[in-house]
């Protein structure tokens, strides 16, 4: 079968669409002597991009089984389209090793891994040792038996220029955190030091300078509110290249990032691009949870193998510090390694029932005990069914009511309150167990059928808008003055709220119901995830997790008994080169 026909045949497959078609044919057209599937790899790897992977592997890859194409990675090292690692300028394509990579993603990737090792091999910044001790003995009191990971990940971040710190909802991320600045504060020389908060949505920010604050207020004189990395790196809609990068780093000497796991590639190339040589960096996420939207997986990469054992001289070094008999690896450890701090015991949840159990179940994709869980029947976990009829009832009974009382709540933030106490959640957007259609049947339920903004009506903003201090994912509620006119009210980061015109609102929805991606970074007491019966490969373990883990006090699991075993079965596949360069010593 020729370019064409293997072209064509894909198409009909589902396996690429028309844009992947249209980019493989241009890339072709710019070289008379192309190798055959040249182009059909293209518009793989294309494909491929848009489902998260950042390239496409050429060795025992099903797609390319599946239209029996065979690649010879001679012929295509030979292509003038094709570079290599380090010999790749003005080439479109890149082979590295069994890896086929748009260029730009290579680039991007690299920049990355060569960020990470610089980082790595940096020397250590400059601390106090004697009173590092006594502020981790002070801010770190021993309440429980086992190693106090909080302390640990405290006294890494304070002797080390990077630290990446992963945990699940619970865990203490962000009171660590508080703890880490407290920390840094009462050294000699951080008097004038430049600390940044970031995250990857307002959302993710708002909640960030929340906690922080109300880990101890005093913090935010020196670090300021949370920013999101587009503000922060002066993106701007319409500009290819930020404000800061390479050649103006950002004026900072720490910078902490919450929600890492949100984060793309090509957002990670550009803020470590922008780091200054000697500033330190601390990265915080859940490992487990859901990947960026866009392409890459950066926060599970730089976790990789990770598991809490550390190479003999950083494990002295920490029990030196902290009292902590730490894991010592008994084999020989990469970098990366000692640059790492995975958080698991949880203050919210209990580990042997209810929400903590389920979550736990779903994340080492135990079926088996996962519907122990489901059928043990425990509050605070209800599992039914997730037919339309089912669904229409338990609206009635949980949502409707909800609603009901915001659009009565005597202020604006008393109604934005009570927002958080309930959400619907779905894995897809279309379908009898989407988005769309939740969002349909409660607005009809509430005698909603206008298309116009109406008193009560949550919505979510979709696009960024920087004049109007609102961005994708922000949530806020419509509402009522006391005079009677619409506004649209919005948290403002400071326990308080601030309002805008209607007619100023940037493009937004209706979120009675939103997707579990939209949810990361945010909490409610209690979540309703709706997962559909057509099988999908979004519905995955990392999305389920995910989900379970927004509810602080309850789910509402409704789903079918197969379409939880696929989704604890099915992981997210994205392939990359990060984490072999990080942990693989052939990497």
């Amino acid at each position: 079968m020729n370019g064409s026909g293997l072209l064509q045949a894909a198409l009909d497959a589902q396996l690429i669409t028309l844009a992947d078609r249209h980019l493989a044919r241009y890339v072709a057209s710019l070289d008379d002597s192309v190798p055959e599937g040249l182009e059909l790899l293209v518009a793989l790897a294309s494909a491929q991009v848009r489902e998260g992977s950042v390239c496409l592997p050429l060795q025992d890859n099903p797609l390319l089984e599946e239209l029996g194409v065979r690649v010879e990675p001679s012929e295509l090292a030979a292509s003038p389209l094709v570079g290599s690692p380090g010999q790749s300028a003005g080439k479109p394509l890149v082979l590295d090793g069994g890896r086929f990579y748009l260029a730009r993603y290579h680039a991007w990737e690299q920049q990355v891994i060569a960020a990470v090792r610089r980082l790595l091999a940096a020397p250590p910044p400059a601390f106090d040792e004697k009173l590092l001790r006594k502020g981790l003995d002070s801010g770190f009191p021993r309440h429980e038996e086992g190693v106090d990971w909080q302390r640990v990940a405290a006294a890494l971040a304070l002797t080390r220029r990077f630290t990446v710190i992963s945990g699940g909802p619970g865990t203490g991320k962000t009171w660590t955190v508080a703890r880490i600045l407290e920390l840094l504060l009462e050294q000699p020389w951080a008097a004038g030091m430049r600390i940044v908060l970031a995250a990857p949505t307002g959302k993710a920010a708002g909640r960030l300078t929340e906690s922080i604050g109300a880990a101890n207020p005093a913090l935010l004189e020196h670090t300021g509110k949370a920013q999101t990395l587009h503000r922060l790196l002066g993106m701007r809609p319409g500009r290819i290249d930020a404000a800061y990068g390479r050649d103006r780093p950002l004026p900072l000497d720490l910078l902490i990032v919450d929600e890492v796991s949100m984060v793309d590639l090509p957002m990670m190339a550009r803020l470590l691009a922008a780091l200054p040589e000697q500033a330190q960096l601390v990265l915080l996420g859940d490992r487990f949870q859901l990947a960026s939207v866009e392409a890459g997986q950066v926060m599970a990469d730089l976790c990789g193998d990770g598991e809490g054992s550390y190479s003999p001289e950083t494990a002295v070094l920490l029990e030196r510090l902290t009292g902590e008999p730490v894991p010592v690896s008994p084999g020989t450890l990469p970098p990366m390694a000692d640059h790492l701090v995975i958080l698991e015991r949880s203050r919210r949840f209990d580990p042997e029932r209810g929400i903590g159990r389920l979550a736990a179940a779903v994340k080492q994709g135990d079926g088996e005990a996962t519907f122990d869980v489901l059928q043990a029947g425990e509050d605070p976990v209800v599992w039914m069914p997730a037919d339309t009829a089912s669904l229409q009832a338990l609206l009635q009974e949980r949502v409707i009511p909800l609603f009901r009382a915001i659009r009565e709540a005597s202020s604006p933030q008393e109604a934005l309150e009570r927002l958080g106490e309930l959400r619907v959640l779905c894995a897809v957007r279309d379908g009898p167990q989407g988005v769309r259609l939740l969002n349909g049947l409660i607005e009809r339920a509430l005698g909603e059928t206008r298309r116009d903004l109406y008193h009560g009506q949550p919505v979510m903003v979709t696009v960024n808008d920087y004049r109007q201090r609102l961005f994708n994912g922000d949530i806020g509620l419509v509402f009522r003055e006391e005079g009677g006119a619409l506004r649209v009210w919005f948290p403002d980061g400071e326990r308080g709220v601030r309002s805008l015109l209607p007619g100023r609102l940037p493009p937004h929805e209706s979120i009675y119901a939103m997707t579990i991606h939209k949810s990361q970074g945010s909490e409610f007491d209690e979540v309703i995830l709706v997962l559909p019966e057509q099988e999908s490969p979004l519905v995955t373990r990392e999305l389920l997790y995910t989900g379970i883990t927004r509810a602080r006090s309850r789910v509402t699991l409704c789903a079918s008994s197969s379409a939880i075993e696929k989704s604890v079965r099915q992981r997210v596949r994205r392939v990359g080169g990060l984490y072999q360069a990080l942990w693989q010593a052939d990497g």
